[in-house]
């Protein structure tokens, strides 16, 4: 069997990258279709009108009656089902996504019907994809609002610095944040000195414009900016930390943030659990394909190129995946380090039979081993560690760490048991200590049983960290789903992240590998077994 080669990977990765680009059933955006050719509206709303003569801006659907039957999608969180039932009572299904930029994916791909979203990030959706068109009819008007945990009393302070904000200057962060000039979405400054303390902000990272990562790399928005005008006016300091929809609004329940942003929409069943600062008009709106989407005019090479601009040139958004890389190697390496120190101490606790470090391991194992992990990295961020200071990275790693140190116990119990106990009791009788003999006799014969399990579990480890994103760490995966929701394109973001993390697992077998030869004796070189010893007759 030859050798593990890192050139032929190489070369399958490119093969597989070109293969994807030529066959990729999703296809990529025509150039030009971008957030340049977004327009503004009242309320941020285009109006679908009747479509001109080819059917563009139509929708496919243009009434309650014609959704009984189809798909109807919405963001984790969104309690809208009834409402929507109420209008079309025999929807086939409702279905949930975890970002917008996912949600539009499914609706192009046919996965979805319709998506439920609010006038905002319509406005914006609608404009930069011509395939997608405005439902008709709306589902009812409301108020976008600042979430806070049920009694906070800050909430009414907040409420009332919203009040002195003029209206032009509100009016004026709308047109700007849902129009099409991008070079005049910037940031307001923190200048103010923030003696009245500080709070941090849970914020969703994906829903452009109201809450998103811009090209600094940091959480911008009309949600946000809205917020430090508030904060200023209270003399406050205000961190943003990103995150998914669902998880921003379960952070600040758990009271791991203070506030919660990103299109949240108020209803009445949110204000039995949380309450809101009120700040702007609110419509639920529908999004559905367009009943003719536009004729591509370009080539699929050009297209293919304006892709990969949008999608790693323009902003420097290279540096997104970059950054994501570091956190996910960072989690990753711990978590294996961690973990393997965790498993062997665990091991050696139980090794001799002592009953109640048995008892624990068991436990251990069991409970580790039967909770979903992306569970348990909620429970330890926000029920454990949830009143503290941890951030989302650390917690990753222990969590990960709990999940390979239980792997780590079993691959040890499995490769101790596999050496012959006579091993042990010859070292003993040659006059070996009970832990010399563990570790010069019998943990150098139990090695090579459990090393190929011990790779495995360490591919699968870099493959679980995709999820860390659920409780607000800008992994490679996350990073992958910032760079969609700013450009609503699956293609060359989500065929990035795919072949990145197969990098990842083959550099990781790839040291393996070298380390199995290094201990095999049937897969060493002679003269390296023989390297020291005299052979001269």
């Amino acid at each position: 069997m030859k050798r593990f080669d890192m050139k032929y990977v190489s070369f399958l990765i490119i093969a597989a990258f070109i293969a994807a680009v030529i066959f990729a059933p999703v296809g990529v955006a025509a150039a030009g279709n971008d957030a340049e050719g977004v327009t503004e509206a009242e309320n941020g709303v285009t109006d679908a009108g009747d479509g001109d003569e080819n059917g563009k801006g139509q929708p496919e659907l243009a009434s309650f009656d014609e959704l009984n039957g189809k798909t109807v999608s919405m963001l984790t969180g969104a309690p809208f089902e009834e409402k929507i039932s109420s209008k079309a009572p025999d929807v086939k299904e409702f279905t949930y996504y975890t970002s917008m930029a996912d949600m539009l994916l499914g609706l192009k791909s046919h996965k979805t019907d319709a998506g439920l979203i609010n006038n905002a990030v319509a406005a914006l959706a609608i404009n930069k994809d011509s395939g997608l068109a405005l439902f008709p009819e709306n589902l009812g008007e409301s108020t976008f609002g600042i979430a806070f945990k049920k009694g906070d009393e800050r909430c009414p302070d907040w409420q009332t610095a919203y009040e002195k904000i003029p209206k032009e200057t509100i009016d004026e962060l709308w047109d700007k944040w849902t129009g099409a000039d991008e070079s005049v979405k910037v940031m307001m400054e923190q200048d103010w000195p923030g003696e009245a303390g500080a709070v941090t902000v849970a914020a969703c990272d994906t829903l452009q414009p109201m809450s998103y990562v811009g090209e600094d790399g940091e959480l911008c928005g009309f949600d946000c900016e809205i917020i430090l005008l508030m904060a200023k006016e209270l003399d406050i300091h205000v961190t943003f930390t990103g995150m998914d929809f669902a998880a921003a609004l379960a952070a600040v329940e758990s009271g791991k943030s203070d506030m919660a942003c990103g299109s949240i929409v108020v209803t009445d069943e949110r204000k039995e659990k949380m309450d809101f600062v009120d700040y702007y008009p609110a419509a639920f709106v529908l999004i559905v394909r367009s009943a003719k989407a536009e004729a591509k005019d370009a080539s699929l090479w050009s297209a293919v190129k304006s892709s990969f601009d949008k999608t790693f040139i323009r902003e420097d958004r290279y540096k997104l995946f970059i950054s994501g890389i570091l956190t996910t190697i960072l989690i990753t390496v711990l978590s294996i380090v961690f973990g393997t120190v965790l498993g062997f101490l665990l091991y050696m606790a139980c090794r001799n039979g002592n009953k109640a470090a048995n008892i624990f391991a068991k436990f251990f194992v069991w409970l580790i081993q039967g909770m979903p992990v992306v569970v348990l990295l909620m429970i330890l961020y926000y029920v454990i560690f949830g009143k503290t200071e941890i951030s989302g990275t650390v917690v990753s790693i222990v969590a990960f760490s709990f999940v390979f140190g239980a792997g780590v116990f079993g691959m040890l119990k499995t490769g101790v048991g596999a050496v012959d106990k006579g091993q042990k009791e010859a070292a003993l009788a040659l006059g070996y200590s009970d832990i010399r003999s563990f570790f010069r006799i019998i943990l150098p014969q139990a090695v090579p049983h459990f090393l190929p399990a011990y790779k495995g579990e360490m591919i699968s480890l870099v493959k679980a960290t995709a999820i860390v994103g659920y409780i607000a760490v800008q992994d490679l995966t996350k990073m992958g789903d910032i760079v969609r929701g700013r450009t609503y394109e699956p293609f060359f973001p989500l065929i990035s992240v795919a072949v990145i993390y197969f990098i990842l697992g083959a550099l990781m077998t790839f040291l393996i590998g070298k380390l199995e030869i290094g201990i095999d004796p049937k897969r060493r070189k002679r003269e390296d077994i023989l390297k020291g010893v005299d052979t001269d007759d």
